[in-house]
């Protein structure tokens, strides 16, 4: 994991969590490793690990499981999921159609774009 000077090193290992969440890596009522396996895998602050695990706990993405760690919830791939369309939806295409309307490219060019895009025929 290469972390960037931008962004605290929590939120970016939170980041990391949530993209293995979403992509499936991480399954519902799985495990993660310890805030001490991950802080000496990645060479990191114990408490940095334990700040990024708690936002995701209060995330309700992870639950803590006295004595035996801290799992994956079951549904917070669902959650991810629908959070990061509506981010989809509210940042990315709106910004596609502004872009698009200051290129005076019409809603049909536009849309003949993404279906070549995506490999089908308009």
């Amino acid at each position: 994991m290469n972390f960037d000077q931008k962004t605290p090193i929590y939120q970016q290992l939170a980041e990391s969590i949530r993209q293995d969440i979403l992509s499936g890596a991480l399954p519902p009522e799985t495990a993660i490793p310890s805030v001490r396996q991950i802080s000496v895998e990645y060479s990191l602050n114990p408490q940095t690990v334990l700040n990024a695990t708690q936002l995701l706990i209060q995330e309700d993405l992870l639950e803590k499981r006295r004595g035996l760690g801290m799992f994956v919830q079951k549904n917070a791939r669902k959650q991810l999921n629908r959070s990061a369309s509506d981010r989809f939806k509210n940042e990315t295409i709106q910004a596609l159609v502004e872009e698009a309307q200051l290129l005076s490219i019409s809603r049909n060019d536009l849309i003949n774009l993404i279906n070549e895009t995506y490999g089908e025929e308009s």
